[in-house]
C-alpha cells in the first residue's frame, strides 16, 4: 500500500509541475500528501522509526537526551498528548510538512505565482525525505528546520539563527550545515567575504572529523550511497560552472549550497568516513533541491520552466524506486 501511495504522489507531482495549478497544489497535493504519511504510519514502523516510537516512553534525563532535548523531550511530550505512537509521529509530520510549505512560501518571498513556492513538490518524493521520514527521523526532523532557517536568513537573519540553534538541538550534525548558512548570509558580510568565511569553516569542519564523528548516531542508515551522492554533486558543480561561467559568483547566489556541499563530501569521502558522507549528503541534497527550485523560479517560459522543475523532481525521486535499500521502505 505505501508503494502505491507513493506513485500516485509522484503522479499528482508531475501532474501539479506541468499544470503549475496552484488550486491543485493546495487542496489535492499536501492533503494527497498528509494521506500518503498516515499510511507510511498505519503500516509500522521501520529501523529507526522502531527506536524512536521506544524513546517517546523513557524517562531518563541523561546527556544523550538532553544534548538533543528538543527532539527527545519533545517527542515524549507529543506522546503523553496522544497516548499513541502512530498518532505522535503523525502530529509530528503535520508540522514539518507545514514547516516545508511555509519555507515554500517565504523562498517565493510570498509570490506563489508559477507555483514559485511549490518546494514540496520536489522534496516530498525524493530519496532523502522517504529515508528521513522511514528511517532516520531525527536527522530528517533537525534538516527540515535547518532548511526552514535557510529559506528566510536573507530576509528575517535573527529569526533564521534562532531556527538553526532549534535545529541544532533536534540533531547536532546540522553544525556540518554552517558554511552553507554562512555563504548565504552572515551579518553584513559581503558575498566574497562570506566565501572566503565558508571556505575555512568548511576546512575546519573536515579537519575536526573525530570530534563530528561523537557527535552523530552510530546506526548506520545501511545505504553505502556517500560516493553517489558525491557524483551528484561534482556533476552538478561542473554543470553550474559551464552555466555560470562567465560570472562565478552569481553561482554563490543563485545555488550558494553547491560548492560548499561539494568541498565537504570531498572531504568526509577522502577521510573514509562514509557514514558520515551518507547522512550529511542528504542533508545537504535537500539545500540543493531548495536552491535549484528557487532558481527555476527565475525561467520566464512556462514549459522550460516546467520540465527544469519535473526533472528535478524526477531526478531525486527515481532512484528511490530503483535502489532495493531505499525501495524495502516503501514495500
Amino acid at each position: 500500500m505505501e508503494l502505491i501511495s507513493y506513485i500516485i504522489l509522484i503522479f499528482l507531482a508531475v501532474i501539479t509541475i506541468l499544470t503549475e495549478s496552484k488550486l491543485l497544489y493546495k487542496w489535492i497535493f499536501i492533503p494527497a500528501t498528509m494521506i500518503f504519511l498516515f499510511i507510511v504510519r498505519y503500516e509500522g514502523f521501520d529501523i529507526d522509526l522502531l527506536v524512536y516510537a521506544q524513546q517517546m516512553h523513557a524517562k531518563s534525563l541523561d546527556l544523550y537526551y538532553l544534548r538533543e532535548f528538543i527532539f527527545w523531550l519533545g517527542s515524549r511530550l507529543v506522546y503523553s498528548l496522544f497516548q499513541n505512537e502512530m498518532l505522535a509521529f503523525l502530529f509530528m509530520d503535520l508540522i514539518w510538512i507545514s514547516v516545508i510549505v511555509k519555507a515554500g512560501n517565504r523562498m517565493s518571498s510570498f509570490n506563489k505565482s508559477n507555483l514559485n513556492n511549490g518546494l514540496l513538490l520536489v522534496l516530498i518524493t525524493s530519496f532523502p525525505f522517504v529515508f528521513g521520514f522511514e528511517n532516520i527521523y531525527r536527522q530528517f526532523y533537525a534538516t527540515i528546520f535547518a532548511l526552514f532557517s535557510y529559506s528566510i536568513i536573507g530576509k528575517n537573519y535573527s529569526r533564521a539563527i534562532f531556527f538553526f540553534i532549534v535545529a541544532f538541538f533536534i540533531h547536532n550534525i546540522v553544525a556540518l550545515l554552517i558554511p552553507i548558512l554562512l555563504v548565504k548570509k552572515f551579518y553584513k558580510f559581503n558575498l566574497s567575504d562570506r566565501i572566503q568565511i565558508s571556505i575555512l569553516i568548511s576546512s575546519l569542519l573536515v579537519a575536526s572529523l573525530g570530534i563530528l564523528v561523537s557527535l552523530k548516531s552510530s546506526v548506520v542508515t545501511g545505504v553505502e550511497m556517500g560516493v553517489f551522492y558525491l557524483l551528484i554533486f561534482l556533476i552538478m558543480l561542473v554543470v553550474a560552472l559551464i552555466v555560470f561561467k562567465k560570472n562565478i559568483y552569481m553561482l554563490f547566489e543563485k545555488v550558494p549550497s553547491l560548492l560548499f556541499s561539494a568541498i565537504l563530501m570531498i572531504g568526509f569521502i577522502s577521510l573514509d568516513a562514509d557514514m558520515i558522507a551518507e547522512r550529511i549528503g542528504m542533508m545537504f541534497i535537500s539545500f540543493l533541491m531548495f536552491d535549484l527550485y528557487k532558481y527555476s523560479a527565475d525561467i520566464e517560459g512556462r514549459g522550460i520552466r516546467s520540465l527544469v522543475r519535473l526533472f528535478l523532481m524526477l531526478l531525486f525521486t527515481l532512484p528511490t524506486l530503483f535502489f532495493e535499500s531505499s525501495l524495502k521502505f516503501l514495500l
